[in-house]
Formats: structure tokens, C-alpha cells, sequence
């Protein structure tokens, strides 16, 4: 058995401690059936600790069956039956925490949003008296935001609603999940993007509906394999496809919009990234569009914000609203009340279309500092694809490694990259997300993926 060592610089007390520390040596088999604990009076001083805390952590143990009080003879060890513990005493002590990696490139330019404004706004919503902070939100999402994105959307991406077709939550998952639940009675089947957003298809596998991958080209999805695919339901981004950047044209659109009316199927449009464009103005939405209550229309705050700002929103048609209000209570508002009232303050006083102006520029220069080094530097090896809007581009490399080794070997330095499946068959391409990089840092950046990873020597 080790020797207890008590760690004075954590808040954990130390009878916790003690009691830990037993634990696990029983759990892992140092101490077997019938081994004695040692006694309090002793074990108090050799730690240094009073007999009380000894008392506390031997007691909780034998609440939790670990051991036994003998009377007179001590506390001792029983046996725990057949039960499988790990034997790996590290992850006993330091449970292993879920695989979560902040990436340096991913995230948002730290310096684009003004936290200053967010906080006083933020302040402002807490004082005010008539803010009812202390009753729960609406379970849409608070009125006074519906309307200011109502406006927004109107404005920016030509869309037609009216406030009370807007339902806000935090994450397009979690709405996913709200269309799912409404939807999975009469719509099976669900086309998506291939490649496109895996974490939509994940939602739809989740709720077991038959997923059926639709290519994509570089006028977005293939409108008539989606025809022959007999789904009653399709996930894309007309207006900037993930991760290809394509636009789909105004006779697609419409193509597309005709499908859903002749086969009474529904679009769910993800407008991704949609308002970051660099070489032409944005792209209006297909909703805007749709005459038969066919799209239903996906928006996020969080990459033109920040993502830690988890509010999102979606626009049903009449019908799935209805069949929406009449499940009143199933669903519960997951975004924070403050931040939606704050999110309604900030885009009234005007300070979303000067944020949106801003991270333009800041975006553009950052993609111009890629494109500039690759033809630079590594023009023959890597093309670019899908550079003229978003976040992220994607690079076609001409080299013999493989796309895990790629990945793995770009984590180790806390760099995300994602490849690209079903897009160029035969060629090697990934995904390069540079919002979160600093522009001083992006061209070091791009010789560490290149010298060390691509094409190391």
C-alpha cells in the first residue's frame, strides 16, 4: 500500500483525501479481503491530521461497503465479488476527461468583437426593472428578438416571416432535433449534402431516418440524383455550401423549389456562413423564394458572434409551426434569457451591422494572407478551393501522405483540420478553418502545415 500524501494546495478536505486514497487501493487490489486498515490513533500521527478526520474518511468507507467495523479489532477490507475495476490506477485518481481540443484556428478573431459593448448592454438588461429576469423565457424565444431577427433576415437575406414563425435555441442541433421530433411521422427519409455538415446528418441518425448522401458539385447539390432518391425531406446551403463554398444559381433554386411542391417535400435551408462574402455582395436566401410554406430556414449567431453566444434560430412555414404550437410544453427555451434580451439590445442599437462590416474586412485580409503565401510558397502542391466567402478554404494537396496521418499529425499541434469526402474523387483535400488564427500567426502557421506535415522533408 502507498503512503498517504496529503496535497495542501487544493480545496478537496482531507478526510476526502483519505478516504480517496483507500478506495482506490481497494478498488485496483493492493488491499485484499481481510487486510486491516491502519489504525486511527497511528495513521493520525503519521499524516499529521486529528483523529476525527481519520474517523470521517474510515466511516464513509464503511457506509459505501468497502470495509468493515470489528469492534475492538479495527476496520478492515471486504471482498467486492467479480466486479471488473480497471486496474489502471491514473485513471483512477485523474479521471479522464472527454477528448476536447481548443484548436488555435478555430473559434472566432478574438479581437473583432467589442466586449465592452456586450458587457455594458448586458449590464443594462440586469438593471432594468421590467425585464421579468425572474420568470422563465418564452419557449420561442423572447418576442422583442424574434422581431429584431425577423428584421434582420428580411433586411440581409430576403426572407419572408413574420416574428411568430421564428423559434430560437441554443445550436442548430438542438433545433435539428425540434424538426426531427415534428417531422419523423411522416418524413423517413432525408437527403443531405455529401460532403456536407456531418453534425446535421449526425442529429438525423440519431433520430433514425433513413440518410440518404446527395453529391455535391459546384453549383451545389445534384438536383436530379435528389429526385430519383424518392426523399421526402433535404438538408443543404444554397447559399454557401459546407465545406465546398458552392452557390447554387437561381435555375437550381428554382428546380429545387418545384421539387418540393410536386413531391409535398420539405427544404431545410442552412444559411452557413452566408453573410461573409469577399468578392461579391450575399447571396439571397432560397426562402425567400418559396411560395408553397415548403423551406424551412436555419440561422446561427454564433460565428458572427461568438460561439460561446449559443443562440440560433429557425423560420417554419405555417404548417410545421402549427404542428409546432399544438406540442406547447414539450419544448423548453435552451437559451439564456439574458443573452437573448442583450442579442435584441444590440442589434436595435445598430451594432450588429457595424460588428458584420468589421469582421469583413478582418476575415478578408485574413484569407488574402493564405492566398497570397500559397501561391508564394506552394503554388505547384496545393490548390485552393472555395476561397471567395467564409471561414475556411479548402486545400487540394499533391502529396503521397494520407489523410489520418494528415489529421493526427496537424492535432499534436493543435491545429484542426477536416477532410473532405466525395469531393475531387482521387484527390487528397481538407479543410483549413483560419477564423481563430491571429494574422501575425497565419503565415507561421501555413509553414509549420506545409514543412512539417504535407511535405515534410
Amino acid at each position: 500500500m502507498e503512503q498517504i500524501i496529503l496535497d495542501y494546495n487544493i480545496d478537496e478536505p482531507f478526510y476526502i483525501q483519505i478516504y480517496n486514497h483507500f478506495k482506490t487501493e481497494i478498488i485496483i487490489g493492493n488491499l485484499i479481503k481481510g487486510a486491516k486498515l491502519p489504525s486511527i490513533r497511528g495513521l493520525s500521527m503519521d499524516i499529521k491530521v486529528s483523529k476525527t478526520t481519520i474517523e470521517s474518511a474510515y466511516n464513509q468507507l464503511v457506509v459505501e461497503g468497502y470495509v468493515n467495523n470489528i469492534p475492538k479489532k479495527g476496520y478492515f477490507v471486504v471482498a467486492l465479488k467479480d466486479y471488473e475495476f480497471t486496474t489502471d490506477k491514473k485513471k483512477i485518481l485523474n479521471p479522464a476527461k472527454d477528448k476536447f481540443l481548443d484548436y488555435i484556428n478555430n473559434g472566432v478573431d478574438k479581437a473583432s468583437f467589442d466586449m465592452k459593448i456586450w458587457r455594458k448592454l448586458y449590464g443594462n438588461i440586469l438593471s432594468e426593472k421590467d425585464n421579468k429576469l425572474y420568470t422563465v423565457g418564452d419557449y420561442q424565444g423572447e418576442e422583442v428578438l424574434r422581431q429584431k431577427i425577423c428584421e434582420f433576415v428580411q433586411k440581409t437575406r430576403g426572407v419572408k416571416c413574420s416574428s411568430d414563425q421564428i423559434v430560437v435555441g441554443a445550436g442548430i442541433q438542438y433545433l435539428l432535433g425540434i424538426l426531427c421530433s415534428l417531422t419523423l411521422e411522416d418524413q423517413y427519409s432525408v437527403a443531405v449534402e455529401y460532403p456536407g455538415f456531418n453534425q446535421a446528418k449526425n442529429v438525423f441518425e440519431d433520430y433514425h431516418m433513413k440518410i440518404i448522401p446527395v453529391p455535391v458539385y459546384d453549383e451545389g447539390i445534384d438536383i436530379e440524383e435528389l429526385k430519383q432518391s424518392q426523399a421526402k425531406m433535404v438538408y443543404l446551403s444554397p447559399s454557401h455550401q459546407y465545406p465546398t463554398g458552392s452557390v447554387m444559381p437561381i435555375d437550381k433554386r428554382l428546380d429545387i423549389l418545384n421539387w418540393a411542391s410536386n413531391n409535398d417535400s420539405i427544404i431545410i435551408e442552412d444559411d452557413y456562413d452566408c453573410l461573409i462574402r469577399y468578392e461579391s455582395r450575399p447571396i439571397p436566401a432560397l426562402q425567400g423564394l418559396d411560395k408553397g410554406g415548403h423551406v424551412i430556414y436555419l440561422g446561427s449567431f454564433s460565428k458572427i458572434l461568438l460561439p460561446s453566444i449559443r443562440i440560433s434560430y429557425m423560420i417554419l412555414p405555417q404548417k410545421i409551426l402549427d404542428r409546432y404550437k399544438s406540442k406547447i410544453g414539450r419544448y423548453s427555451q435552451t437559451s439564456s434569457k439574458i443573452e437573448q434580451l442583450t442579442l435584441a439590445q444590440f442589434m436595435k442599437e445598430g451594432y450588429l451591422e457595424k460588428h458584420l462590416r468589421k469582421i469583413r474586412k478582418v476575415y478578408h485580409r485574413k484569407n488574402e494572407i493564405i492566398v497570397n503565401y500559397i501561391n508564394k510558397y506552394a503554388k505547384e502542391k496545393i490548390n485552393i478551393l472555395g476561397h471567395d466567402s467564409g471561414l475556411h478554404m479548402m486545400f487540394e494537396l499533391k502529396t503521397n501522405k494520407i489523410s489520418k496521418e494528415i489529421i493526427a499529425e496537424a492535432e499534436k499541434l493543435n491545429i484542426y483540420l477536416e477532410v473532405v469526402e466525395g469531393y475531387h474523387e482521387g484527390k487528397l483535400v481538407v479543410v483549413f478553418t483560419y477564423s481563430g488564427l491571429e494574422e501575425e500567426d497565419i503565415e507561421g502557421i501555413l509553414q509549420l502545415l506545409i514543412k512539417n506535415i504535407f511535405y515534410p522533408h
